[in-house]
């Protein structure tokens, strides 16, 4: 498949792949495109949407990718999108997002580079920090939803799956229960260590703005994760 296919709207919602998640109103696929892994997310209108408006949802993600990916943070690679209005209304959109190689979720990097597990640590406190310090809360923050790489020594974070996060003037709650979710979504008991101690340490002495550290940690002793993990 040609990345052309993506130029026109009904071409993109005839696209058959690997169903990732089918919903109604929303759908992600993984397809093959130019020769390289991408994932297709879909969002349409359905009868009897008054609660929740899924194209509004899917816009709502596009705008926190783009907000990353401007503000000096990474979210995924976009490499196409559109957009179509029916009377007046949002009635479909999609997004096409890139699958870079090398890029894996942060449990499974910390379990093959166990030598490179402080610096880890740290990078990705002091990267968190600056989200947080920005305004930016992710409310899903688990370690699979954090994508890992390592370029000429620089660690690099890309946020994935943004349909529920947020932009607001910075929040201790929120970083909090951000940080809670990460450390419950992990397995490996000496990671959830990491994050609950030496990562919380790092996190607070990177934070430019927000509780002092005592309060801090009573803020994240009383949160609750965003979501439950079996």
């Amino acid at each position: 498949m040609n990345i052309s296919v993506f130029d026109n709207l009904d071409d993109a919602f005839r696209v058959d792949g690997e169903a990732m998640r089918v919903h109604r109103g929303r759908s992600v696929v993984r397809v093959e495109v130019d020769g390289c892994t991408h994932y297709l997310k879909r969002f349409w209108f359905t009868p009897g949407q008054v609660f929740r408006r899924f194209v509004a949802q899917g816009l709502h993600e596009l705008a926190m990718i783009d907000w990353l990916n401007a503000g000096g943070f990474t979210g995924p690679m976009v490499v196409a999108r559109g957009l179509e209005r029916r009377y007046g209304m949002r009635w479909r959109m999609f997004f096409l997002m890139r699958e870079v190689p090398g890029e894996i979720p942060l449990e499974r990097y910390w379990r093959r580079n166990r030598d490179e597990a402080d610096a880890l640590i740290g990078a990705l406190a002091e990267h968190t920090a600056r989200l947080h310090d920005a305004g930016f809360h992710h409310h899903d923050y688990s370690e699979r939803h954090l994508l890992v790489s390592r370029r000429n020594g620089a660690f690099r974070f890309r946020q994935i799956d943004l349909e529920r996060a947020g932009l607001a003037s910075p929040n201790d709650t929120a970083a909090a229960a951000d940080i809670k979710t990460l450390a419950a979504s992990i397995a490996a008991e000496e990671l959830r260590q990491c994050i609950e101690g030496p990562f919380v340490d790092r996190y607070l002495a990177a934070r430019k703005s927000g509780s002092t550290a005592e309060r801090f940690k009573d803020l994240l002793a009383a949160a609750k994760p965003t979501k439950s993990f079996g």
